[in-house]
């Protein structure tokens, strides 16, 4: 996988998202979170006060879509991830988004 991915929400705005080795976000920090499947779809989009939450439909996310990695991207302001993260879903339409 790659160690960086960038994408693009409904705004025209660029993230860029890093892996988190061996699944594991490496960081306590709040901020937002992708789960991305083989094809390099985005199944999930998160956000968090504590990026160790992200795996918190991991298992759902693997077992029922495919997914093989978690990307994460640091974002201590609330509003600034609440932003993000619906620029993101309403650009990326992850499947497991769509019932929230």
């Amino acid at each position: 996988m790659k160690p960086y991915i960038e994408l693009k929400g409904a705004s025209g705005a660029v993230y860029r998202y890093k892996l988190a080795e061996n699944g594991e976000p490496g960081t306590t920090i709040a901020g937002n979170f992708v789960y991305l499947d083989a094809n390099g779809a985005v199944v999930f989009a998160g956000q968090a006060n504590n990026l160790v939450d992200a795996k918190a439909r991991w298992s759902e996310a693997y077992t029922r879509h495919g997914a093989t990695g978690l990307y994460t991207r640091l974002n201590v302001s609330g509003a600034s991830r609440a932003e993000e993260y619906s620029d993101l879903v309403i650009a990326l339409q992850p499947v497991m988004n769509q019932a929230d």
